[in-house]
């Protein structure tokens, strides 16, 4: 049974344009690259802009010039990492809400449930999130367990403010989604997920790194996703309730967790990786070990070499007279119009134009990944 929610396909990827753009490239080339919708970060936009403004402008997507999709975070996760650092001692989280000082600015920023659902409302998202509390993953027991409590209290005031600003029964209502939260903890997980579910949300997220460590292009080690957590927190949600893996991930990974019920994606990887030459192209054997087949993780999966990908580290000598494109078989700009050996010098010396290219050329292999997947799945 195929999915959809306020126009979107699912399955579906969204790239993360945490400060209102994909860096390096504009909505002109994003929409070349056939993504349906963008992530955007909503204490972000609040701190540096405001969100007064851009209701005034008419809302987030008239100021961008974008007709698509747009989806906006809580602001969680950006106030969990300012609070969990060393260099901001003076941040907290109260039951109330959170209190910090900005990284940007150095201003008091206090952020509540009811006032990101009503940031958000001003920007007229898609889809709004309910402001969540991630857990520190080596936090004792009894910490993790307040996190959890203090989540759900979250979500049912971001759910109350909500309701008084749009009534359920508008079918042009943007839609809400909550942060399933719990850490590597599989009870914690349960008891969050169960109470949450009483709450009636549109959209069930997967909250923090579900991950043990990652594959960039910082390191040459094997990203390993928490498979048993992904498949476990999917299987607590109901099959007719849209399902939000944040942060996944590598195009195999997300194969895997939409082979396994979830829905909705975004990262960071394709347009960050791209910066610094880690470039997601067609299977080629003469890559060897940056070769993926994800074919031992799916269930269900037919063709699964239709899966298969490698990753090109552009900036890597051998490529430096190279007269091929990044991707024989890609048509975007990229690889109509740029050899791999322009390619690396422009990234070789942080000219733009390099980072846009390889950019465009990412989130267009994104956007064909995730039509495959629609297709087989």
């Amino acid at each position: 049974m195929k999915k959809y929610i306020k126009n979107l396909n699912l399955p579906a990827f969204l790239p993360d344009a945490t400060y209102g753009s994909i860096k390096s490239i504009t909505i002109s080339d994003f929409k070349k690259c056939s993504i349906q919708g963008i992530v955007t970060t909503t204490l972000h936009i609040e701190d540096y802009i405001g969100s007064e403004y851009i209701k005034n402008f008419g809302g987030f997507k008239h100021f961008i010039g974008w007709d698509g999709f747009v989806l906006t975070d809580s602001g969680g996760w950006q106030v969990f990492s300012l609070i969990n650092s060393k260099k901001h001692t003076k941040n907290f989280v109260t039951n109330s809400g959170c209190s910090f000082f900005s990284s940007r600015s150095g201003k008091h920023i206090f952020l509540s449930p009811e006032i990101s659902i009503i940031i958000q409302s001003n920007l007229y998202s898609d889809v709004l999130t309910a402001l969540d509390f991630p857990i520190l993953g080596n936090a004792p027991l009894a910490k993790r367990k307040e996190c959890i409590t203090i989540n759900t209290e979250w979500a049912k005031r971001s759910m109350a403010k909500y309701k008084q600003l749009y009534a359920l029964s508008d079918t042009n209502r943007p839609l809400i989604g909550c942060v399933i939260q719990g850490g590597n903890d599989f009870e914690l997980r349960r008891i969050s997920a169960e109470s949450l579910l009483e709450l009636n949300f549109d959209l069930y997220n997967f909250g923090g790194i579900p991950m043990y460590y990652g594959e960039t292009w910082k390191t040459e080690k094997e990203y390993r996703l928490f498979h048993e957590m992904l498949v476990y927190v999917s299987n607590l949600i109901p099959k007719d309730k849209t399902k939000y893996a944040m942060g996944v991930g590598q195009p195999k990974d997300i194969a895997f967790c939409i082979d396994f019920g979830w829905d909705l994606f975004d990262t960071v990887l394709p347009t960050r990786n791209a910066r610094h030459g880690f470039l997601y192209v067609s299977p080629d054997e003469s890559l060897g070990i940056h070769s993926y087949n994800p074919q031992n993780l799916l269930k269900s999966y037919i063709n699964q070499d239709d899966l298969s990908y490698s990753i090109l580290r552009i900036k890597n000598s051998k490529y430096a007279f190279s007269k091929d494109p990044v991707d024989k078989n890609c048509e975007c700009e990229c690889c109509k119009t740029t050899t791999r050996s322009y390619l690396r010098y422009l990234l070789k010396i942080n000219e733009p134009a390099g980072y846009r290219l390889a950019t465009i050329h990412n989130l267009t292999f994104y956007s064909k990944y995730i039509n495959k997947l629609k297709i087989n799945f």
